[in-house]
This record gives C-alpha cells, structure tokens and sequence, in this order.
C-alpha cells in the first residue's frame, strides 16, 4: 500500500486534500485519527509528497492546476527522495526503538528546535509524528506554542489512533481529520486483488483478514505480510484451543512472549481471542461451521461451545476488552492477564 491512490476508498477525504492544496489555505497543524492500520502514515505522506512535489508547485504557480492534478508526479527529484525516505524536508517523528513514549527531548530535538531550520528544498517542511498519542503530557506541553504559532513554511501532522489521550489544547490548535473505516466489500475486495493470486493464500485466509482488518486495509494486510503476526496468530490458537488445560502460568508464559513481537504487542493477541469468541457464538446458535474464520479448529470450537453459555461467552469478550482498558491505564501486566484467564476459566466452568 504505497499510498492512498492505491487505496479503495477515501474518495471524499482524497477531495478534501486536493481542494486545501489547490486552495493554498493549508492548515499548518492537522491531528489525523483512526485507528491502527487506517490508513492515518500512508495518507500524511502522501499529503507531504504532494506539497513538496516540484511538477504541482510548478502548476500552482502557473495558476494551471486542476483538481486532478493535486498529485505527486514520482518522477521529479523532491518525489523521488521522498519514496525512497530521504527528502529532507519530511521528518518523521516515532517512539524510539525500545521506548513506550515519546519523550519531551525528542519533541524538542527533531520539532521544536529544528522547525526553525527553512527547508532545504521544497516551499513546504512537514513534521509526521506517528503515534502522537504516545507523547508525554510534557511533551505534548512543549509543542503548544509551536503549534499555535508554526514558521510560514511549516506543516505538522499528529497521528494517533485516539483523540483521548491528546491534550484539549494541543487538540484546539489543530484541524482534525478523522480516518474511516472502510466497507467490508471493499477490503475484501483489496485482499483479493493483492493477495488473492498467491498460490500459500487460501479463501480462509482472506476471510480472516478481512475479519480482523475491521475495516482497515492496513490492519488486514498485516495478517499476510508480518512473520510477527503469523507468530502471534499460532501463539493465540495455541492457548484458545488448549485454554482448559492449560494452568496460569503456562498460559502467563504465551502472552508475556505475545506482548514483545515487533510492534504488534498484546492488543492483537486480544483480537484474535475476539474472532474465536466470535467462533464460538456464532457455532452455539447456528450449529453451521461455513461462516467459521477456524474452520480447521471445529472440533475444538465444538467442544468449548458444549461447556460455554450465551452468558459466559458474553462476560468472557467484556473481560477481554476490559483487559485491554486497564493495560493501555497502565495496570499492571500480570494482574490484568491473571484477572482475565480467571474469568474464562470460571465461565467455561459454567
């Protein structure tokens, strides 16, 4: 997924670009929001491609842009660094390896102190910062005034998969541009086309991408492309299939081991539980496995729909989203997950 014109979808949000350039009342501060796999890097650069792009500066200048012209040429050379990740004039912000948060000195390094640096080339510099929510509150503090008041010729997108973790003020000095999610005809339709010729990608594959993309081309793409996620995808089987013999440590063991694959950490290991649960409900009140996403597990779904009620299915999916809560408030680890297994074991007790 190289960028949004290869995306299905996002036609209006495509427009709204188009016209803001065209226009030239670019905002200088925009707060893009959906959640992970949206969509929300590809889009913020392509927008920057765009505005840096030398043949749509030509055109603007030559007042001869239209609408369909408002995009990057891939040819000249501010296009060309760009797609290969060397145009100066885009700098991406991102946690650090290893760091949970985005600190008040790397704001202040790669934004605030070099924002005052015109750009090399380009009429335009644009900052990305990816994962804005994971900026501390003194961080998010720092960016205030350069938020409020940017140099002429810069532009700052904060992406973040939450607007309730961004400060009100950091908020109010932006515009915000929301991310939607995209019709499931239209994912599957992606997946097909993308993936659909690979001789290792069966139906079910695509049918469980789709499901777990929820909307997200993104999201889904990972499920075909990250070793990382094809790793957790058969960790999380592991413990749903086995769940019942498994005892708390042993089950401790496989999502202290989910929460460090790459980037994906615990949330996914959460959804894949989801989607079994999902399974199971939908087996306990049809009693038909073609609209299963584990097809290959029936007769582990059959077993656990025997020993689940409505009731238990339902309080074990509030449990897991309730999980995820306390994590992302910064519980701790280990009570949460201990909390969590405790309560699929009481209810497959019945």
């Amino acid at each position: 997924m190289k960028d949004y014109s290869e995306v299905f979808g996002f036609d209006e949000l495509k427009e709204h670009i188009h016209k803001i350039i065209l226009s030239g009342q670019i905002a200088h501060a925009a707060l893009l929001v959906g959640d992970e796999g949206s969509g929300k890097r590809t889009i913020a650069k392509r927008f920057a491609r765009t505005l840096l792009c030398e043949t749509v500066e030509k055109k603007l200048e030559e007042k001869t842009a239209k609408p369909e012209d408002i995009e990057p040429c891939d040819q000249c050379h501010s296009c060309l660094q760009a797609i290969s990740g060397n145009n100066p004039d885009i700098i991406i912000i991102d946690r650090l390896e290893g760091q949970r948060s985005i600190s008040v000195d790397e704001i202040r390094e790669k934004l605030i102190d070099d924002i005052s640096v015109k750009p090399y080339a380009s009429k335009y510099k644009v900052y990305i910062v990816v994962g804005a929510e994971h900026m501390t509150v003194e961080a998010q503090n720092a960016i205030l005034k350069t938020l409020e008041e940017p140099p002429e010729y810069a532009v700052i997108f904060l992406l973040t998969n939450t607007e309730k973790l961004i400060l009100p003020t950091v908020i109010s000095r932006c515009e915000v541009i929301n991310i939607p999610a995209m019709p499931d005809e239209m994912v599957e339709q992606y997946f097909e086309t993308h993936f659909g010729d690979d001789p290792d990608v069966t139906q079910e594959d695509i049918r469980f991408a789709e499901a777990f993309a929820d909307g997200k081309i993104g999201r889904g793409s990972i499920t075909f492309t990250n070793p990382d996620f094809k790793k957790l995808k058969k960790d999380a089987l592991e413990v749903l299939v086995n769940i019942e013999d498994l005892t708390l440590n042993e089950l401790m063991g496989y999502v202290r081991k989910a929460d460090y694959y790459s980037e994906l950490g615990i949330d996914y290991f959460f959804d894949i539980m989801l989607l079994w649960y999902r399974d199971l409900l939908l087996f306990e009140s049809t009693r038909d496995a073609n609209g299963l996403l584990f097809k290959e597990y029936l007769k582990e779904i059959s077993r656990q729909a025997q020993t689940l009620s409505y009731e238990g299915i339902d309080n074990i999916t509030t449990a897991i989203n309730n999980a995820r809560e306390r994590l992302h408030a910064n519980v701790s680890f280990d009570l949460v997950m201990e909390l969590l297994f405790l309560t699929i074991s009481d209810n497959m007790k019945g």
